[in-house]
This record gives C-alpha cells, sequence and structure tokens, in this order.
C-alpha cells in the first residue's frame, strides 16, 4: 500500500508516461490536464487522471477515441466507454480511472475548465484554455430567484411521486436535482458561502471540506425516506440562511408546505 507521497509519485509517473505517447504522436496538437491532474496538490488514492487531447483533424480525433492503444499499458485497462460525443472513460485492471475528451480542431471550445495545466501545446492551445476558463460555469446563467423556485417546484414534484409510491424517481428529484439547486443558491446568497475552494463546476464538490456543518446536515436529511429528506432540504434552506435573503420566495415556499400539509417546524 502506498503511502500519500507515494500515490503522488505513481500518479505523476503515469503522468509522465502519457505526455510522452502523445507528444511522439504528430497528429496530437496540444493536451490539457483538468481537475486534480492539474492541481496535483489534491492527489490521493482516488484521483483519476482527468484532460483533453486536442488533434489536427476531425478523422484523428475520432481515430483517437475508437484507437486507444496509444494510453499507457493499455492492455490492462478493463473498460473502455465513450459517454459522450468527444468523452471516453476508462478503467485499469487495478481501479485507477481515466476520464478523457479528444476533440478535433476548434472543438476545445466546446469544453469547460477551472484548474487547468497545458503540457504540450503545438499552437494556441494554452491561449484557448484560457478563453475556456473565463467563461461563466454550466448553471450560472440562471439567477438566484430561478435556483429557489426550481428548488422549490422540484420538492413538490418529488414528493408527489413518493406519495404515489414511485419512490426511486422521488428520489432522484430530491436528492440530486432539488439538491443541485440548494445548493448553488446558497452559494450566490449567504454571505461568504462562495468559498474559492468549493468546485465551480460541480456544486457538489467539497462541500464537505468547505461548509461541514452544512454538508452534515445535508447528508443526515438524504439518509432518510424521499419526503422527509425533501423536508429536510427545506429546514437546510432555512437554517443555512437561504430564507433570510432578502427576495426568498416566502409565499411560494408557504404553498408548498401547505400543498404537501407540512406545519412550519420542518424537520
Amino acid at each position: 500500500m502506498l503511502d500519500a507521497s507515494g500515490i503522488r509519485r505513481a500518479f505523476s509517473a503515469y503522468l509522465d508516461r502519457l505526455i510522452a505517447s502523445l507528444e511522439a504522436r504528430p497528429e496530437v496538437t496540444g493536451l490539457v490536464l483538468a481537475g486534480s491532474t492539474a492541481d496535483r496538490s489534491r492527489v490521493d488514492e482516488w484521483s483519476d487522471h482527468d484532460f483533453l487531447v486536442v488533434c489536427d483533424s476531425l478523422h484523428a480525433a475520432e481515430a483517437m477515441r475508437a484507437d486507444v492503444s496509444w494510453l499507457p499499458d493499455a492492455d490492462e485497462l478493463v473498460i473502455v466507454v465513450r459517454d459522450t460525443a468527444h468523452g471516453v472513460k476508462g478503467v485499469y485492471r487495478d481501479g485507477h480511472v481515466l476520464e478523457f475528451a479528444v476533440f478535433g480542431p476548434d472543438e476545445l471550445r466546446l469544453a469547460h475548465a477551472n484548474a487547468f495545466e497545458v503540457p504540450l501545446d503545438r499552437g494556441g492551445i494554452y491561449t484557448t484554455m484560457r478563453e475556456v476558463a473565463a467563461r461563466p460555469k454550466p448553471g450560472t446563467e440562471l439567477s438566484p430567484l430561478q435556483h429557489a423556485q426550481l428548488f422549490l417546484t422540484l420538492v413538490l414534484i418529488g414528493v408527489g411521486r413518493a406519495r404515489r409510491g414511485e419512490t426511486l424517481t422521488a428520489g432522484q428529484f430530491i436528492r440530486t436535482h432539488a439538491l443541485a439547486h440548494l445548493l448553488a443558491l446558497h452559494r450566490r446568497v449567504v454571505p461568504g458561502a462562495n468559498d474559492p475552494r468549493l468546485d465551480d463546476l460541480d456544486v457538489y464538490r467539497r462541500l464537505e471540506q468547505v461548509h461541514p456543518e452544512l454538508a452534515a446536515l445535508i447528508e443526515r436529511a438524504l439518509e432518510r425516506d424521499p419526503e422527509t429528506a425533501a423536508r429536510g432540504l427545506l429546514y437546510v434552506a432555512e437554517a443555512s440562511g437561504i430564507a433570510r435573503w432578502s427576495e426568498w420566495p416566502v409565499e411560494a415556499a408557504a404553498t408548498v408546505r401547505q400543498r404537501l400539509g407540512w406545519s412550519d417546524d420542518a424537520a
């Protein structure tokens, strides 16, 4: 079992081999590292290698997505699966995970990014990534009021489905969709909540490290049945200070409570 320093060395050694493999391919014009692959101070035993490859043609990009023999130890991969038009996930026999995408010319602009590193740039890759990272992040197109209204609406829909006996879809609405809007709203309206240590591409990431009390409160709510979880999330909105925000839709929240028969002391 490797210790923390050994894990980081192994992580970097794999990365060195990946870079060398891509440098040897003339059709590759760039390599971009993302997530903890770029910010290696965060690497631990569960970190995957997250990266973007850029090619000089659409044909070359598709060929690299279809044939991943260019990856280090490709014969050790037990899973290679396309999950988007450009993206691939892979798993090695030892459990090491890869998440990567391969783009053709100009397709890099389709990406989203925060932390990044460009170890291979054969023309314009770093400049493009600076523009990509500076763009508004997904979800920021919604206003805080929209997040609040969607949170309340999804709570109502989710509990309705639970009361029909559709507990799986109810759980999805409450524990995933409604929670995402609640977390986005918390960052936007509670003073000091939008800590730069949080992941601005994924509202769920690193909440436990930055806001441990809030995360624990949410976790306790999510462990319950869908309706109790929903009621708990509404309590979180109140306990975390969201409901003290001047534009919190008080009437809408009261309507949801009334429709569901919840008293004012949601728990």
